[in-house]
């Protein structure tokens, strides 16, 4: 029997005001055709940010509707698929009981993603049709603002390297539901909500005020209709628009009551008024730092699950540079506290060293290996604030961090392993700040923290003696024989005082060796 030449995958997406499906067929990264496009209009945003909860009613409805999206699936023979809530669904004080009735009733299984990993998942989008459109590259600058219903990401990135990321919770619908209807219509709201947002982003304003951005990315399910507004034609790709443009929008919508914007504009009271919050929330962003120019794509959600699902699978070169702009923005973050760049790129470098000898026999896979990379690079950040107590502020930082891309599960470890590099992890003393670990994710945690241990103590004098290691396992021994012309005492001494924790965590003795070649 011959061999498929092609996959079948299904995204769904779960958002605040559709639930939608893509059925794609796959060869490779540049050979993905849409077979099937399902969208279905929803109030699952409004619902939450103003009840907190999602009414059975609308459980019905939902799991009818998936229903109707598994029937399709098997139409097409699909062979991966990937369901995936945002903001609605991960705020809703009732989810688990959606998530159960979705099971029992169609058998799929739902991802709910937090916003950093939302936000992710448009980022690589946008930037893959930035990159095709030629927008990207060297000597380029971008601030990438993605508004959703329930969030605002905003995404600065310099040179091809994230230099700075924020997310905020004053998305459009979640904005519009923090005031009443009256308020809403009033003369005075837009003022009033001009100052809120304003305030809001005063710390992301400082962070860039001394930034120079070629091109504004804009993004978000309103677009198409301020396009409209503006009389622009919407089409697929890159949408070029001169900053003129949308501050005579801003001016005539500033001068205009709900009501009059409904006449205005022809448009239904719904869309109305979601056109106000979304308007003053770009011009903030307009407000933030001069642009060159302002881009818009037609990027959603769901073409983000699609890419990031393939496109690792079908190419290593697009894995590689996934990581890399992950880790770009690791670096970021380590600056922006000062860290010493040389000894945590060391601490990290050798940590990959024994991972990737150790990994596929301990349950460590390729996702553990960024976490770990996260770790060593973040865990002396602390230092920006105490010498003394470094690893507890440095979980705590770690901890106030949106790192794009990373769940709340994700940076816990990563904050975690850092704090436990210090400390004995089976001690049971740590700082009250420091949460309690739950058994699901202390395994990793060890792991990480007892290879990011080792790994500081092989550059204890913070000199980088160590050129390379090479990483052998034999016999319950991991033997590491460290390439150096210079003397590694202190570099021995402190790695044979933290080998027990390995010992403890991997079940193997570690041994530090000096060797010339």
């Amino acid at each position: 029997m011959r061999k498929k030449q092609y996959k079948i995958f299904a995204a769904i997406h779960l958002g605040s005001e559709m639930i939608s499906m893509q059925i794609v067929q796959y060869r490779n990264l540049n050979n993905m055709k849409v077979l099937e496009e399902c969208n279905r209009r929803v109030r699952l945003g409004e619902e939450t940010f103003k009840n907190k909860i999602i009414p059975f009613s609308m459980v019905n409805e939902i799991c009818e509707l998936l229903v109707g999206f598994k029937r399709l699936m098997t139409e097409y023979e699909v062979e991966e698929y990937s369901m995936q809530a945002t903001t609605a669904v991960r705020e809703a004080l009732n989810r688990v009981f959606l998530l159960d009735q979705i099971y029992i009733r169609t058998g799929l299984k739902v991802t709910v993603i937090d916003l950093p990993e939302e936000i992710y998942t448009k980022y690589a989008s946008i930037r893959r049709t930035m990159k095709l459109d030629g927008l990207t590259g060297v000597d380029e600058s971008m601030l990438m603002m993605d508004i959703s219903s329930g969030g605002l990401g905003i995404t600065f990135v310099k040179d091809n390297i994230i230099r700075y990321q924020q997310n905020l919770n004053i998305g459009v619908i979640r904005v519009k539901e923090s005031f009443n209807r009256n308020q809403r219509s009033s003369m005075k709201f837009n003022q009033a909500l001009a100052e809120y947002l304003s305030s809001t982003m005063g710390a992301v304003r400082d962070a860039l005020k001394n930034e120079q951005i070629h091109y504004l990315v804009l993004t978000g399910a309103e677009s198409e209709l301020l396009l409209q507004m503006m009389g622009v034609e919407f089409k697929a790709g890159v949408i070029r628009i001169k900053t003129e443009q949308f501050m005579q929008l801003f001016k005539t919508v500033h001068e205009l009551n709900l009501p009059q914007i409904i006449k205005v504009f022809k448009i239904n009271e719904d869309v109305a008024e979601l056109v106000v919050p979304t308007i003053l929330l770009y011009e903030q962003l307009l407000a933030l730092v001069p642009v060159q120019e302002i881009i818009l794509t037609d990027d959603r959600f769901i073409d983000g699950i699609c890419l990031l699902h393939i496109g690792p699978k079908a190419s290593k070169d697009y894995a590689d540079e996934l990581e890399q702009e992950q880790l770009s923005l690791l670096y970021s973050i380590g600056e922006r506290y000062q860290y010493d760049e040389a000894h945590s790129r060391q601490v990290a470098k050798l940590a990959l060293a024994m991972f990737d000898k150790l990994g596929k026999h301990h349950g460590l896979d390729s996702h553990s290996r960024i976490l770990l990379q996260a770790t060593a690079l973040l865990h002396d950040i602390g230092k920006y604030v105490s010498l003394r107590s470094h690893s507890l502020y440095s979980y705590m930082l770690i901890m106030s961090c949106d790192i794009l891309g990373f769940s709340e599960m994700d940076k816990k470890i990563v904050a975690l392993a850092s704090y436990y590099h210090a400390h004995r992890l089976f001690s049971g003393k740590r700082h009250a700040e420091v949460e309690e670990m739950s058994q699901e994710i202390m395994p990793l945690v060890a792991k990480i923290a007892a290879l990011v241990r080792l790994a500081d103590a092989m550059d204890r004098s913070y000199k980088q003696k160590i050129k390379s290691c090479r990483v052998n396992v034999k016999n319950g021994v991991m033997k590491v024989e460290a390439v150096t012309l210079e003397d590694l005492t202190i570099e021995e001494w402190t790695f044979a005082s933290k080998a027990s924790f390995f010992e403890e965590v991997y079940g193997l003795q570690a041994v530090l060796e000096r060797v010339d070649r």
